[in-house]
């Protein structure tokens, strides 16, 4: 699965990003249920993808970008993302914004 819950209101969420896309979009990955796929305008040069990420993921959660962290990948297009809400908050409450 490519959310992981830590604490009540603590998640890891697995992302394989595709920077320099035509559209920006989520998709559910059909192959391999481990990470979900994004799809990004940005090239992958100076944190440009890494920020429109970043700001994708803000408006679909609702949270400030303070609350999303880059935990491992900045370099890489598989990404684990660490997002803190500020109250508790279920898987499928984020799987409904991601795909919202």
């Amino acid at each position: 699965m490519f959310l992981k819950k830590k604490s009540e209101s603590t998640y890891l969420i697995y992302l394989k990003v595709k920077p320099n896309s035509k559209d920006q979009k989520i998709l559910e990955s059909h192959v391999d249920n481990e990470y979900l796929t994004v799809l990004i305008r940005s090239k992958a040069t100076q944190n440009k993808a890494n920020k429109e990420l970043i700001n994708l993921l803000k408006n679909k959660l609702n949270i400030s970008a303070s609350q999303i962290e880059i935990s491992s990948g900045i370099k890489n297009r598989y990404k684990v993302i660490r997002l803190v809400f500020n109250q508790p908050i279920t898987e499928q409450e984020i799987i409904n914004c991601l795909f919202n």
